[in-house]
């Protein structure tokens, strides 16, 4: 069946019964519910028809001989629509973030924010690794969500898998906090540009007085993207490499190894291989913190600390210099780029880069 025949039955199945689910017109006309739901979203395009959770129904304004007039868009309806009493073209978006109470309940409260304020619905879901994140996409998507905003459990840029998913996904998809691949279409995102952040952190040491800095850190996703922008700032800025015996890494969730990491940190700052160190993340730049005071090491006069996401850098005592990614505006800017899309598919694939801050304390 021709995709204009079968619109011609959508509406028309809408007109007799008010309103039908997905399956339901999946059933009936014999295709996947994934091409109706494409159909639908033409349909709504056109002021044709509304779509409902899981389903399609008739515009409140339409009379039996004829569509409805279009609207622009979520949450921006023309003058005459609202003085006439008509419905406002809606959206329906999914989110899955993955599970964390430290990093994305900023990012999920920009994006919530930004929905609210174009007329879209939003539903959150957190996902505890790659298989959990495509079943929770899945679902969504039998739901029938309008358009996807996901942070992946894997790169896309070095996880051809992620990537091959993501591009085949059937509804436009904005990535947060993750950047795309070479190969994956028309896929946009909204990062923070870690590189700036740790050139922001550096030149602010720099600035006082400190020349043998170290970067310390987890081996997270956000590693390379600091590595690289610390390499660069290293450059920029005419310092020299620290020497091997500072630390670098640290394993996740293993006190043994961060009191190993602090005690040989400390050896380093007394035989005077480095006076400062910019740390990844918060969480574990509270408790080193506190392991160097109980050492002898002074904060900030014999070490300098800058933490890096600030959370919880203001607890610290003292309360640390932190960089700070904008968490909110990620999400806040991917929800935008997404209606954009829905309500242009045709503009120009967006990739976005947003500045971290530094927030300087004592």
């Amino acid at each position: 069946m021709l995709a204009e025949d079968r619109q011609r039955a959508i509406v028309a199945a809408v007109r007799e019964r008010g309103s039908v689910r997905i399956g339901t017109l999946a059933e009936e006309l014999n295709v996947a519910a994934v091409t109706v739901r494409s159909d639908v979203r033409e349909l709504a395009r056109r002021g044709e028809v509304v779509r409902v959770h899981g389903g399609v129904a008739r515009p409140a304004e339409q009379k039996e001989n004829g569509p409805s007039t279009p609207t622009t868009g979520a949450g921006h309806a023309p003058a005459e629509d609202v003085a006439a009493g008509r419905t406002p073209r809606t959206y329906s978006l999914g989110m899955v973030v993955p599970h964390s109470s430290y990093y994305y309940p900023e990012v999920v409260g920009g994006a919530t924010a930004a929905a609210e304020s174009f007329g879209a619905t939003l539903t959150v879901e957190v996902s505890q690794n790659a298989f959990t994140e495509k079943a929770l996409v899945a679902k969504m998507l039998q739901t029938g969500v309008d358009g996807l905003l996901v942070t992946t459990a894997e790169d896309p840029r070095t996880s051809p898998g992620t990537e091959a998913w993501l591009r085949e996904l059937p509804v436009p998809v904005v990535l947060a906090e993750r950047r795309t691949g070479l190969d994956t279409g028309t896929v946009e995102h909204v990062a923070t540009s870690h590189e700036y952040g740790a050139h922001l952190a550096l030149r602010h040491l720099v600035a006082r007085g400190r020349s043998r800095i170290a970067l310390l850190q987890f081996a997270t996703m956000t590693a390379p993207m600091l590595q690289a922008g610390y390499d660069q700032a290293l450059t920029a800025l005419n310092l020299e490499p620290c020497s091997p015996e500072v630390p670098s890494t640290l394993l996740e969730n293993d006190l043994a190894d961060l009191d190993d990491k602090c005690a040989q940190l400390v050896r380093c700052v007394k035989s005077g291989q480095v006076d400062a160190i910019l740390v990844h993340n918060d969480s574990i730049a509270l408790p080193l913190v506190s392991r160097l005071q109980e050492s002898g090491i002074r904060v900030p006069d014999d070490l300098a600390v800058v933490t890096y996401d600030d959370e919880l850098a203001t607890l610290a005592d003292p309360p640390l210099t932190a960089v700070a990614p904008p968490r909110r505006a990620v999400g806040a800017e991917a929800v935008e780029l997404l209606v954009r899309r829905l309500q242009d598919p045709t503009r120009p694939t967006h990739h976005l880069m947003l500045n971290p801050v530094l927030n300087v304390r004592s």
